[in-house]
């Protein structure tokens, strides 16, 4: 009977002992294989991510140059109209919208610059905040 009493006593020593050691165990570390997998995904997320940003920009300068393109082709077409050749009408583009700012000497000269600027290919909308003088 001795010796079943020792024998437990040894097997819940060794059990504790065992459940201790247990307890100061850190997470597994990726094996080198997990490793390169790893940096492998985080590599095609880093480049997904430039090729959006480079898509973004490129949209945004060709935006860019559509505005220009569209200011650029408004004022020409003042200048070769009689009615508006001379003002000072400025031509501000930004995404398509056309603000027109200035003076003219009339309310026709005003709905003129409108409907010019309105008929230029790109053009979204034009906000008229030209002054009758």
């Amino acid at each position: 009977m001795k010796n079943v009493a020792r024998i437990a006593a040894i097997t819940l020593a060794s059990s504790l002992a065992l459940v201790a050691t247990g307890c100061d165990r850190t997470p597994e570390q990726p094996t080198p294989g997990e490793r390169m997998d790893n940096a492998a995904t985080d590599s095609r997320n880093a480049i997904s991510g430039m090729g959006d940003t480079i898509e973004r920009r490129a949209d945004q300068a060709g935006q860019a140059i559509d505005d220009a393109s569209i200011t650029a082709s408004i004022k020409g077409k003042y200048l070769v109209d009689d009615t508006l050749k001379g003002l000072d009408i400025s031509v501000d583009t930004v995404q398509g919208v056309v603000t027109l700012t200035g003076p003219v000497q009339s309310d026709t000269a005003k709905e003129l610059a409108t409907q010019i600027a309105e008929n230029v290919e790109g053009v979204v909308r034009v906000d008229n905040q030209l002054t009758v003088q």
